[in-house]
């Protein structure tokens, strides 16, 4: 058998999206650093340590993704989560570190867009799929809030946020990682920021479409052991 292989046009992804990320761990670093020293640069951010961070974190998970592109075996979901997961920190990072994302910003969306192999085969995922994609979206509603709260608040909603969205890709994980992942995902923010409403709101949310997402997965579960049990036999 052939051995697959890498695409051209996603290694070049692979490129663009890397150089994003690095660019982007820059970026955060100086925000964290020397923010309020460049402020024409940096947004003039109220909390630029919590941002700067966020932006590390975040440009950390975009040059994951890039990375990926060079497995060729991803699927068409794999393919999907590596786009979001490089478009989403280009766009979303904007809003905390200003001019400084520019350049990151267009080589992350550019190498999310490269990262799709069919537009219809992912939209079909995505609505055979649509609880997942909606706890992945709440994930980034939450970093959204982290990105415009205080520092510690920020960064216990960019932990949640990641924590969502890992919950809602990672397929082949254990029931009780899920449950974990959700967990954190929902309770620290949703205990800190009591005094306000979008984060109960986002627990909540979270919570009742988490309840038929495990009900899948385990019902996969359950069908995929009992087929192993008859190929046994």
């Amino acid at each position: 058998m052939t051995p697959e292989r890498v695409t051209p046009r996603h290694r070049r992804a692979a490129r663009l999206g890397l150089a994003g990320a690095v660019l982007g761990l820059i970026a955060g670093t100086l925000q964290a650093t020397v923010g309020p020293r460049i402020p024409e640069w940096t947004g003039a951010k109220a909390s630029p340590i919590g941002l700067g961070l966020l932006t590390i974190g975040l440009a950390a998970l975009a040059g994951w993704a890039a990375l990926r592109q060079r497995d060729p075996r991803l699927s068409v979901w794999g393919r999907a989560t590596c786009a979001l997961a490089l478009a989403g920190p280009g766009l979303l990072c904007l809003s905390t570190v200003g001019r400084l994302w520019y350049p990151s910003a267009v080589l992350m969306v550019v190498a999310g867009v490269m990262s799709i192999d069919s537009w219809r085969d992912t939209a079909r995922a995505f609505a055979d799929d649509w609880l997942r994609v909606l706890l992945g979206v709440l994930g980034g509603f939450e970093l959204l809030m982290a990105a415009s709260a205080a520092p510690t608040l920020g960064l216990v909603g960019a932990a949640g946020g990641i924590a969502l969205i890992a919950a809602a890709v990672l397929r082949s994980v254990p029931r009780v990682v899920v449950i974990g992942l959700l967990a954190v995902g929902t309770i620290p923010f949703a205990v800190l920021a009591w005094y306000a409403i979008a984060p109960l709101l986002l627990a909540v949310t979270a919570a009742l479409i988490a309840i038929p997402v495990l009900r899948n997965s385990f019902d996969e579960s359950t069908a995929g052991s009992t087929a192993m049990r008859g190929d046994a036999r």
